[in-house]
C-alpha cells in the first residue's frame, strides 16, 4: 500500500512553474545602477573597474536584519564613498524575484541565499563565482566552503550559519541531557499521551531532523567526493546505517514517546505549555521558546547516540550571492567582503542574533559565553552541510513519506528501499525533462 501512495505522491509533484513579482522599488536598481560612476577607480587583481556611486543589494526583510544590514553599509559607505542601497526582500523570495529581475536589468549587485538553494541558482545562471584568496578562505572551516562549492566554485558567500539544537526545560530536566539514553529513560517515567505529556519531542516525519539519526549511524543522502562533488548515483539513504537509524526513530513511535500525528506547530505548543521535557528545533525558534519559559529554557548540543555520536544535524549556511548581471562585480565583490569581516559579523550578532559563520567569531567570548549560541557553535562542529546539488529537492518528499510510514510500523528496510526507488526516479525524470 505505502508503495502505490508514495509514488502517486510524487508524481503529483514532480514539476513547478516558478513565477514572481519584483519587489516594490522607487527606482531602477543593480545593473540598471550600474550606469552611474566617476573617475575613481578600484584594481582587484589584473582587473579595473570605474568605481560607482551606488551598489544596490538585497537583504531578507527581518527587522532586526534589516538594522544590522543597513549599519553595516553605511560604515561601508563611509569607508568608500559608495551608497548601498538595501531593499528588503524575503528570504524565500530572492531566487524566485531574481530569475526575473536579474535578467532584465532590475536585480541588485548582491541577494541573499541559503547555500543548499544554490545548486538550481547555478543552474539557472543567476550566480557568479566568487574568486577568494587563501586569507580569506582560512576564515572557514572545511565544511563550511564545501557547503557553498559547486563544481570546485565558490558561489555563496557565507554570513552566518544555522543548525538544529536541543531546547530542554529545566524545570523538568534540571541537568542538560547528556544521551538519547537519558531522554528515554526521563520518557519512560513522563510520558502520558492522554494528558499530552512527553518526555521529548522531534516532528519524526520531517526529513530535515530525521536525517540526523540515519547519519549519525552511518547512513548518507549522496555520496560525496571534494574533486567532483555529490553523486547522484551514490545514494545511501537505505543502507545498513539509514534502518538503524529509521528504527530508532520507529521505536519511539511504537513506545509513544512520539505521537503519530506530531508536527512542529503542535509540539511547540506542548512545549511551550511545559508539557515537554525537551525538543530538537532551529535557531529560529529561541524567542518563541524563551517568551514562554523564560529562565526554564536550556540549550544544548544534541546529546549522543549510543555510539557515542553526536548526530550530525544539517548546517545551513547562509550567505551572498555575487549577480552575473551586475555591472560593479568587484565592488560588489568588495561590499560582500566587508559585510562578511570580523567587525561586520560582531556587529550582526548582536544586532540580528545570527550566529556568524566564520572560525575567529565562532571561538570568540562573544559566543562562547552565551550559553545559547555557544550550544549552536558546538553542534554545527558536528553538522553536516545540506547537499547543496539541485537533486537535494528530490529527497524531502519521499522520505517524509516513508517516516510516516515507518511510524505505522511497516518494515524500515523495505519502506526506506521504496523511497530511494521513487528518489531516483524523480531525478531521472526531471534531470530528462531539463535537456
Amino acid at each position: 500500500m505505502f508503495k502505490k501512495s508514495i509514488g502517486f505522491i510524487l508524481i503529483c509533484t514532480l514539476l513547478i512553474t516558478l513565477t514572481a513579482c519584483g519587489p516594490k522599488r522607487d527606482t531602477a536598481q543593480g545593473t540598471e545602477n550600474a550606469g552611474t560612476s566617476n573617475s575613481n577607480t578600484a584594481a582587484q587583481g589584473n582587473t579595473e573597474e570605474a568605481k560607482p556611486e551606488k551598489l544596490v543589494i538585497w537583504a531578507n526583510d527581518s527587522e532586526k536584519e534589516l538594522a544590522s544590514i543597513r549599519t553595516i553599509t553605511s560604515r561601508f559607505t563611509a569607508e568608500n564613498g559608495i551608497e548601498v542601497e538595501v531593499v528588503p526582500v524575503n528570504a524565500r523570495e530572492q531566487s524566485k524575484t531574481f530569475s526575473l529581475d536579474g535578467p532584465a536589468g532590475r536585480g541588485p549587485d548582491l541577494w541573499w541565499a541559503t547555500h543548499n538553494s544554490m545548486g538550481k541558482n547555478v543552474l539557472q545562471g543567476l550566480a557568479e563565482p566568487f574568486d577568494l584568496d587563501e586569507e580569506t578562505l582560512k576564515n572557514y572551516s572545511e565544511e563550511a566552503i564545501q557547503a557553498v562549492t559547486i563544481d570546485g566554485k565558490i558561489y555563496n558567500l557565507p554570513m552566518v550559519v544555522e543548525t538544529a539544537v536541543l531546547f530542554y526545560n529545566k524545570k523538568l530536566l534540571p541537568e542538560q541531557p547528556e544521551s538519547w539514553s537519558d531522554l528515554e529513560q526521563f520518557a519512560s517515567t513522563f510520558t502520558n499521551p492522554s494528558d499530552n505529556k512527553y518526555g521529548f519531542l522531534i516532528d519524526g516525519t520531517n526529513f530535515y531532523y530525521t536525517n540526523m539519526f540515519m547519519q549519525g549511524n552511518g547512513g548518507y543522502i549522496f555520496g560525496y567526493d571534494k574533486s567532483t562533488g555529490y553523486n547522484i548515483d551514490d545514494i545511501g539513504l537505505n543502507n545498513e546505517g539509514s534502518v538503524k537509524g529509521a528504527k530508532l526513530i520507529q521505536s519511539w513511535f511504537e513506545k509513544n514517546y512520539l505521537p503519530k500525528s506530531i508536527t512542529g506547530d503542535v509540539m511547540d505548543g506542548l512545549f511551550k505549555e511545559g508539557k515537554v521535557g525537551a525538543v530538537i528545533s532551529v535557531p529560529a525558534s529561541l524567542m518563541n521558546y524563551a517568551d514562554a519559559l523564560k529562565d526554564d529554557l536550556g540549550v544544548a548540543p544534541i546529546p549522543k547516540l549510543d555510539n557515542g555520536n553526536r548526530p550530525p544535524s544539517f548546517l545551513g549556511i547562509k550567505g551572498w550571492v555575487l549577480s552575473p548581471f551586475s555591472k560593479n562585480k568587484e565592488w560588489a565583490k568588495k561590499l560582500a567582503l566587508f559585510m562578511t569581516n570580523q567587525a561586520s559579523l560582531e556587529n550582526h550578532f548582536r544586532v540580528a542574533g545570527e550566529v556568524p559563520v566564520t572560525l575567529g567569531i565562532l571561538t570568540s567570548d562573544l559566543i562562547t559565553k552565551d550559553p545559547y549560541f555557544s550550544a549552536v557553535a558546538e553542534q554545527s562542529k558536528y553538522a553536516t552541510p545540506t547537499p547543496n546539488n539541485p537533486e537535494i529537492s528530490q529527497t524531502w518528499e519521499p522520505m517524509k513519506n516513508a517516516f510516516v510510514f515507518l511510524s505505522q510500523g511497516n518494515d524500515a528496510q523495505e519502506v526506506l528501499n521504496e523511497a530511494v526507488e521513487q528518489i531516483k526516479e524523480q531525478i531521472n525524470i526531471n534531470n530528462a525533462s531539463a535537456k
